[in-house]
């Protein structure tokens, strides 16, 4: 059983300014930018949403979950939106249909790129690949100028958990965490750890966040392409 006092005894791991007061509105439905709403009830697949810059974004599975947070992770990605945009477009047989990408990644030119995430073993009957070719001649590229298609194979596992890292080092940031980490690497020669890192930085839990925070930014990069841990060497772009 834990005390009182124990209770109230302050984390190490979150230091100042991390525990300064701050308010998180949770965001509303009304939040959402898809073309369509995404429902919560199946039981044949996984459902939830992420939040970007204050909007709802809703998928449909684990690898649209994974698809969209590695999209984020991007340096030249400033947006992504969830279930746009939809098309119509019409098919071989003269039909009009109707088509709605998984994601729009919004780039730091400005221009867009539309996503549609999928199995591998769903790709062939699903008929995305075909879908996208007739897309690419009736799209306006006043919607995206690039088409992509996302399966399983183009995510690695460690994309994918740094992908969850970054998102999750990046909803709280705290500017005086990373001017502190960077101090630290602006005389960095060669290469060092993650954990090296942190520990140098007394900042524990936070100074980790903050390294995350460094490496998304590209301001430090991993030597080998491997998940953000402790053990992970890092050193300093080069030219930086």
């Amino acid at each position: 059983m834990m005390t009182r006092e124990q209770y109230l005894t302050p984390n190490p791991n979150v230091p100042p300014p991390w525990v300064l007061p701050r308010r998180w509105t949770p965001p509303s439905e009304k939040d959402t930018r898809g073309a369509r709403s995404i429902g919560f009830s199946s039981k044949g697949s996984s459902r939830t949403v992420f939040v970007v810059d204050g909007h709802v974004e809703g998928v449909e599975s684990d690898l649209e979950l994974s698809s969209g947070l590695w999209l984020l992770a991007q340096p030249d990605i400033v947006d992504v939106i969830s279930q746009w945009p939809q098309v119509q477009y019409v098919d071989r047989d003269g039909v009009l249909r109707r088509f709605t990408f998984d994601f729009t990644s919004v780039h730091s030119d400005r221009s867009r790129t539309a996503h549609s995430i999928k199995p591998e073993d769903k790709v062939a009957s699903s008929e995305v690949e075909e879908i996208h070719r007739l897309l690419q001649r009736q799209m306006s590229p006043k919607l995206a100028s690039r088409i992509n298609l996302v399966t399983e194979a183009k995510l690695k596992p460690q994309d994918r958990f740094n992908a969850e890292v970054i998102y999750t080092a990046r909803r709280f940031p705290v500017p005086e965490h990373d001017a502190a980490i960077e101090k630290l690497i602006g005389d960095l020669h060669g290469t060092t750890t993650v954990g090296a890192l942190r520990q140098a930085s007394g900042l524990h839990g936070a100074g980790f966040r903050a390294i995350v925070r460094l490496i998304a930014a590209r301001k430090l990069e991993l030597v080998e392409h491997v998940r953000i841990v402790s053990q992970a060497v890092v050193r300093r772009p080069k030219g930086s």
